[in-house]
């Protein structure tokens, strides 16, 4: 998973969609952000900031595997308007994480710059209950959910929402 974290992130890097928050001079924390309409990293950016690697630790097939489970838990948040944004991936540093950092870099920074930006519907999903609780935390709703995953114990999977007006 880390691999996989790590290449994503990369990805979205390269694309100036990935914002990051500094405490002391480290990153503690990182926001990968989608624009509905912007084109997100491609195939091939995937395989060069380590998808190739990727694959040969896990294979190809298993690759696969996750890509369309993440496709599934990312589809009730790609179905809405022009002006909507979609939170890919939002992580911070062990150490960090309960500090109310998480809540600062939605209020202080993610939030004021899509309102600058337009505004306008953001989604994400996550499948932990202590996600759960913290995106409440902030002003989001579940607006869909629904299991993921094969087997007797599939995900809970829930896909959240808010608006932020324009500036």
């Amino acid at each position: 998973m880390y691999r996989l974290n790590y290449t994503n992130t990369k990805s979205y890097l390269q694309q100036n969609a990935c914002f990051v928050g500094t405490l002391g001079g480290k990153i503690v924390s990182a926001v990968l952000l989608k624009k509905s309409g912007a084109k997100g990293p491609g195939f091939v950016q995937y395989l060069f900031n380590g998808g190739l690697a990727l694959a040969g630790q896990i294979g190809v097939k298993r690759i696969f595997h996750i890509l369309k489970t993440l496709d599934k838990m990312k589809e009730a948040c790609n179905r809405y308007w022009k002006e909507s944004w979609y939170i890919d991936s939002f992580a911070v540093a062990k150490g960090h994480q309960g500090k109310n950092l998480e809540s600062t870099l939605f209020n202080a920074f993610l939030f004021p710059f899509i309102s600058e930006h337009g505004g306008g519907r953001v989604t994400l999903v996550t499948h932990t209950e202590l996600n759960k609780k913290f995106y409440y935390k902030n002003g989001f709703k579940v607006f869909n959910e629904f299991g993921i995953g094969a087997g007797d114990y599939p995900l809970t999977n829930y896909s959240f929402e808010l608006v932020v007006k324009p500036g």
